[in-house]
């Protein structure tokens, strides 16, 4: 896998950054951490008294928390152009370069939080940024 590094993010607080190139399709990273069950992620996730919300969830029943876990993965921020995709694959989530990716480069994924709810404000800065992080309703 390739080298990553984790420091000051134009996007927001802290975000990974590819040390090296980074070719299309290339693993990139695994998103480590805690294997919950749903009732518990939702409980962590309302948590006010954490920092940041690191769960990814493996699908309704699932999730994966990152909070307390030293990957650089879960410093992956959102953005509306993103350069890498995620697949989840036998209770696994990998990252992979969906483009070819610049030493330097910070990594994105898309969250596409669901479209119900308050919007989540999006400061990606991409040219077709959609204003939010949750997906729109299509």
């Amino acid at each position: 896998m390739p080298r990553l590094v984790v420091r000051a993010s134009p996007i927001a607080g802290e975000g990974c950054f590819a040390a090296e190139a980074i070719a299309a399709g290339a693993l990139v990273v695994e998103y480590t951490g805690e294997v919950i069950g749903a009732e518990e992620a939702y409980r962590r996730e309302a948590d006010t008294g954490r920092d940041g919300i690191y769960t990814f969830w493996l699908g309704e029943e699932a999730a994966i928390d990152a909070y307390g876990d030293e990957g650089p993965a879960r410093f992956i921020n959102h953005c509306c152009e993103p350069n890498c995709v995620y697949e989840i694959a036998d209770g696994r989530i990998l990252i992979l370069a969906a483009r070819n990716i610049g030493a330097g480069e910070e990594l994105t994924i898309d969250y596409r939080y669901a479209a119900e709810g308050s919007p989540v404000v999006c400061r990606c800065g991409a040219g077709s940024c959609r204003g939010r992080i949750n997906a729109m309703d299509d």
